[in-house]
């Protein structure tokens, strides 16, 4: 009788029962805002002065922007506590998404280089970037931010925290046309580099 109660304990379980608790969610929550964060520099490399400009409305977006961006990696581990620590096989998924996210944020903002800006106007003296992710996609660096905004909360079964990423999404599809406004503005290339790549995701968006 024992055995039999065990398997259907562990069936129940299986079919959407009782749920899963554990730690391994926030452990591989704060193993990959750790790698999304922290960065080695090189301290024989002097980084070149920062020359930036914008407008009180270009930094209102951005505030919004980091704050949204944030606010879902705050409320997240938030809401796993008061949901009971859920630790679930779908949440790996999550977690693999969340990975890509830091992956390709990295990647992109390797590639930008010096180029590298937190505002919307580009970088002086700017240059258009079309080397690794730029090749095919305008704003990789916001495409990885999105993966991020969606699989950081979902890695912790956050999924109510997760709705805010609509919200960053709206608010990147606005920076990315203002963005790409100035760039237009700045290099004379630019708009034959829009016309042959996506601003997301290759031949699709």
């Amino acid at each position: 009788m024992r055995v039999r109660a065990g398997a259907r304990a562990r069936l129940a379980t299986y079919r959407g029962g009782p749920r899963l608790t554990g730690w391994w969610p926030l452990a591989v929550y704060g193993a990959l805002l750790f790698a999304l964060f922290v960065r080695f520099v090189d301290p024989a490399i002097t980084p070149r002065p920062l020359q930036l400009r914008a407008t009180p409305a270009e930094l209102r977006l951005v505030r919004i922007h980091h704050r949204l961006f944030y606010a879902i990696l705050i409320a997240a581990p938030i809401e796993w506590a008061l949901r009971g620590r859920p630790a679930g096989c779908p949440q790996l998924l999550a977690a693999a998404l969340f990975l890509a996210g830091v992956i390709g944020y990295r990647r992109a903002g390797a590639a930008l280089g010096e180029q590298l800006s937190p505002l919307l106007a580009p970088r002086e003296p700017a240059a258009l970037v079309e080397r690794g992710p730029y090749r095919h996609v305008r704003h990789p660096m916001y495409g990885a931010q999105l993966a991020m905004a969606l699989g950081a909360p979902l890695t912790l079964g956050a999924v109510a925290t997760s709705a805010l990423a609509l919200g960053l999404a709206l608010v990147l599809r606005r920076r990315m046309a203002i963005e790409e406004r100035l760039l237009g503005e700045r290099l004379p290339a630019y708009d034959a580099y829009v016309r042959r790549t996506s601003r997301l995701v290759p031949r699709v968006y």
